[in-house]
């Protein structure tokens, strides 16, 4: 197949290495195969179950902070690819033979400050007036509503929804095999630039493709050195625990800060630190409980993923090079992967990378005001 901008090596085994594992690895491999590229994915199975099914349209910083940081239509833009990765989604769960627990329900951004909370507030209007509809709730709406203690305010997002993510990611495994992706097990230990292509060198042996993408739910760093500097290796936490009988808790939901995530699996709540910022402090539920839950029903796990520093993921081509990112996601890959993939499969096989200038791979981490 012909890329823009690459030529494709006689020797290569296919037109694009997909390196990585999870649900952007699947995705990416399935888009570029389906558009006619033949594709390998390689890099071995997830390290962990960590990360949650939560299909936000844009980050856990609220909207007025983004805006003040990086322009008014830099966050609209940021949204709209949140909308149009759900469009994306949904396409996907309907095409499904499958029940992928998908629920159009919202969710719900908690703010644990009065300055998150007074940015919240701000959000509102400017969220409604750029086609993003919601509902601030104050201290007391919040608590009037939900059995939650502590949180200064809380806004309830309409255009959000939720997943099953396991069963997304068995679905898009199946999917990929379906079309034709070849998966090819095994621990990768570098990715290099060639003269007409890109190596991949397995813990046996290597790939020649004529571009890679590395994907995963982490950020890549220890395949890529060049973006170490965007990126922190940080311990993670997941806990599952039950709610006091008769709770009532807003789920999904994450903290205005990025902290913290949250959703309901049937009686159980799964909260998973989503921010490098969780592993600077005592663990969410150590802290004097904002959630009624029952003590001894709490179950933690723990990991270390790449995140990057200003919690927005790391997508597109490298400039002037056969490789793309698709990665960064801090336990959210719903929200954004399926438009990620999109954007790649345009950078490498069309040769314009669509990708918003606010995730794009080369760019510097954003500093966003602290609230």
């Amino acid at each position: 197949m012909n890329l823009p901008g690459l030529r494709r090596r006689r020797v290569a085994e296919a037109d694009v290495a997909v390196v990585g594992s999870g649900l952007p690895a699947l995705i990416t491999a399935l888009e570029l195969r389906r558009r006619g590229a033949s594709v390998i994915l390689t890099g071995g199975e997830p390290k962990s179950e960590h990360g949650l099914g939560l299909a936000l349209l844009g980050p856990a910083c609220p909207y007025s902070s983004v805006a003040n940081a990086l322009g008014r239509g830099a966050a609209q833009r940021l949204w709209a690819a949140g909308c149009e990765n759900h469009l994306r989604l949904r396409a996907f769960v309907d095409a499904a033979a499958c029940d992928l627990g998908f629920r159009a329900g919202g969710s719900f951004t908690l703010a644990r400050t009065r300055a998150q909370g007074e940015a919240l507030a701000e959000s509102e209007d400017m969220l409604s007036d750029d086609g993003f509809p919601g509902e601030f709730l104050d201290h007391y709406m919040l608590e009037t509503r939900f059995d939650v203690t502590g949180f200064r305010a809380g806004y309830w997002a309409a255009g959000d929804a939720e997943v099953d993510l396991a069963a997304l990611r068995e679905a898009a495994g199946h999917a990929a095999r379906a079309a034709g992706v070849v998966i090819r097990p095994g621990r990768v230990r570098a990715v290099s630039d060639e003269a007409s292509g890109v190596c991949v060198e397995l813990s046996a042996g290597s790939l020649r493709c004529a571009a890679a993408v590395v994907a995963s739910e982490g950020a890549g760093a220890e395949l890529l050195p060049e973006i170490a500097s965007r990126v922190r290796s940080a311990a993670s936490a997941r806990f599952a625990f039950a709610p006091v009988p008769g709770a009532a808790l807003p789920t999904a939901a994450r903290t205005a800060d990025g902290r913290v995530a949250w959703q309901a699996r049937g009686a159980t709540i799964v909260l998973e630190e989503t921010s490098s910022a969780a592993s600077e402090g005592p663990s969410f539920l150590d802290e004097p409980a904002q959630l009624p839950f029952e003590p001894a029903s709490v179950r933690r796990t723990d990991a270390t993923h790449e995140l990057t520093l200003d919690g927005l993921p790391l997508v597109g081509r490298l400039p002037g090079r056969p490789l793309a990112l698709a990665c960064g996601f801090s336990g959210l890959a719903p929200g954004l992967a399926f438009a990620a993939a999109r954007w790649v499969a345009d950078a490498l096989l069309r040769g314009s990378d669509p990708t918003p200038d606010a995730l794009r791979a080369g760019r510097a981490p954003h500093v966003f005001p602290d609230v």
